[in-house]
């Protein structure tokens, strides 16, 4: 049985992007470059390379990394813009009948938070 899942990413900006998460009230783990906040955990390693493989903007400009589903889109988004997040992509509602909003890190990664409108 699987429990939990985290996504690993590779940047030269680790310490930068840890302080920013932490800036959002997600728990850090410096030692271990951990993150996590209410099941949403990511693991960040250093790397020398110049740039990280983000889906943005080699895909486009929503393009994310990771998606996740939220309980109340609006309230979130202005909790997170309200504590500084870049905002990668403002709240709206989609015509596939979603809120959605998208923040962006230090690194380059990008998290959209979405709530069903169909539930």
């Amino acid at each position: 049985m699987i429990k939990k899942s985290s996504k690993i990413f590779f940047t030269n900006k680790r310490r930068e992007t840890l302080d920013y998460y932490k800036k959002l009230s997600f728990t850090v783990n410096y030692d271990f470059g951990f993150v996590e906040r209410e099941g949403l955990e990511m693991i960040f390693h250093e790397t020398n390379d110049e740039d990280s493989l983000c889906n943005y903007p080699i895909h486009g400009g929503n393009a994310l990394d990771i998606f996740c589903m939220v309980s109340d889109a609006e309230e979130l988004y202005n909790e997170l813009k309200g504590k500084n997040a870049r905002i990668h992509y403002e709240l709206k509602t989609t015509d596939y009948n979603m809120k959605e909003f998208a923040i962006i890190d230090p690194a380059g990664f990008t998290i959209g938070f979405g709530e069903s409108l169909n539930d």
